[in-house]
C-alpha cells in the first residue's frame, strides 16, 4: 500500500494539522482504513485518477476535521461521509466535462450499499490473497499480467504463447477458480 498521505511534503502538512496527541490516532487511522476509503470512492467514481485525487481531498478534509472525530465511534463509517460529500463536490465541478451524471439518490444508495458490503467485502479480499497464493505460478503469473500489471491481452497472448481465445478461456478458468475458492473459504470461517 502506498503511503495514503502521499510525498514527505504533503506528509508534512498533515501531520503539521495536529498540536496535540491526535497525530498518532490520525495516521493509525488514515493508515489503517486508507484502501477502504479508496474501494469506498472507487465504487462511486469508477476513474482511477479520479479517485486518488478524490481520496487525496478527503485526507486533506479529515485532517482539518479531525479534532470533531469520537473515538469512541468506529473510524471508517466518519470518514466516509467526507468521502461521500467530496464525491458529491467532485460530480458538481465536473459537470460541465462530462456527459452521464448519476442522480444523487443514486449516489447515495451506492453509498449506502457499499458501507454495509464493507465487512464481507473485505473478508472475501483477505481471502483472494490467499486464494492467489494457492495458484499454479503460471496462473498466478496470467493473474498478476492481467489485473495488476494490467496489461494489453494482445501482449499477454503474445507472452503466454496462446491465441486470444484461449487466453480468455484461460482467465475465465482462473476466475472461476478464485471465485469457488474465495467462496469456501468465507464459508469456512462461517460468515456467508
Amino acid at each position: 500500500m502506498p503511503w495514503p498521505l502521499g510525498n514527505s511534503v504533503e506528509g508534512a502538512f498533515f501531520v503539521s494539522q495536529f498540536n496535540d496527541g491526535n497525530q498518532e490516532l490520525f495516521v493509525t487511522l488514515i493508515t489503517a482504513n486508507y484502501d477502504h476509503l479508496r474501494r469506498y470512492i472507487y465504487t462511486l467514481l469508477p476513474h482511477e485518477e479520479d479517485t486518488k485525487d478524490v481520496l487525496q481531498e478527503v485526507c486533506i478534509a479529515i485532517s482539518q476535521k479531525f479534532d470533531q472525530y469520537d473515538p469512541t465511534r468506529p473510524f471508517l463509517p466518519w470518514a466516509c461521509r467526507f468521502a461521500y460529500l467530496k464525491v458529491l463536490k467532485f460530480l458538481e465541478q465536473q459537470r460541465p466535462r462530462r456527459m452521464v451524471r448519476l442522480p444523487t439518490e443514486l449516489l447515495e444508495l451506492l453509498a449506502k450499499t457499499r458501507e454495509e458490503e464493507e465487512p464481507i467485502l473485505a473478508e472475501r479480499l483477505v481471502a483472494l490473497r490467499k486464494c492467489l497464493e494457492k495458484l499454479s505460478d503460471s496462473d498466478h503469473k496470467l493473474i498478476q499480467a492481467r489485473y495488476i500489471d494490467r496489461v494489453p491481452t494482445e501482449q499477454i497472448a503474445s507472452r503466454f504463447a496462446q491465441s486470444r481465445r484461449t487466453l480468455f478461456r484461460n482467465l475465465e478458468r482462473v476466475r472461476r477458480l478464485l471465485f469457488e475458492c474465495i467462496d469456501r473459504s468465507v464459508m469456512l470461517e462461517g460468515h456467508l
